[in-house]
């Protein structure tokens, strides 16, 4: 069956205002690393992994994403979608493009205060660009599948299940020897209702314009 060239067109914008998202996101992770003081939960495991395996901010994280792509496809295969393969394959690259342009600022000499901004900007941003990926309503990330097959398959609420996953990433990468403090917390306690105004925002707003899209075809 031949596809429309509007759903053609409507795939390429979505996959567009992705990866708008998605390299939001990132810079706020490359600030959190730069401000080092801590990360949010994702990027605390992710920092473990670069020390572990000596490699890159972005290649650590790439790797994460895939292993839990991998657990998202075996668990409920439903919930992944072109947005889920965007996140889980593009967010390391960007990291990886801003993490070094970020450091070369030496921000983490500077004055504690200055410092916190940074961590606050990347809490922002995170949360910004997340909610403006998740409001595409292209697939679930891998983290955000898992949360919400925790719900569905064990009946708890998604807070509960954010908690448990949030603990499950900080804890493994403390263990592996990660940077943690007072951006940990802040990122942890922060990200998620950023997240989830912006994305309840930019979601009105996708709608409005594709609902005008539609009725001017």
């Amino acid at each position: 069956m031949l596809i429309s060239k509007e759903k053609i067109l409507r795939l390429v914008l979505d996959v567009l205002v992705i990866e708008i998202g998605l390299m939001i996101s990132s810079l706020g992770t490359a600030f959190f690393y730069a401000a080092d003081l801590g990360s949010s939960a994702m990027a605390t495991c992710c920092d473990g992994l670069h020390l572990l395996l000596n490699i890159s901010y972005g290649d650590a994280n790439t790797l994460a994403n895939a292993t839990l792509l991998i657990l998202l496809f075996l668990l409920c295969r439903s919930y992944i979608n072109v947005g889920t393969v965007l996140c889980v394959f593009t967010i390391g690259p960007w990291v990886n493009l801003f993490t070094p342009l970020l450091q070369g600022l030496k921000l983490s000499e500077m004055n504690m205060a200055v410092r916190i901004l940074c961590t606050l900007v990347g809490t922002a941003m995170m949360g910004v660009g997340l909610g403006l990926y998740m409001a595409v309503d292209r697939g679930f990330g891998a983290l955000e599948g898992l949360v919400k097959y925790a719900r569905t398959r064990f009946g708890i609420s998604v807070r509960v299940a954010k908690i448990v996953q949030d603990a499950v990433l900080v804890g493994t990468g403390i263990l592996l020897g990660a940077q943690w403090g007072i951006g940990t917390v802040v990122g942890i306690l922060l990200t998620g209702p950023v997240l989830q105004k912006s994305s309840q925002f930019f979601g009105r707003q996708l709608t409005h314009l594709r609902g005008a899209a539609k009725s001017g075809t």
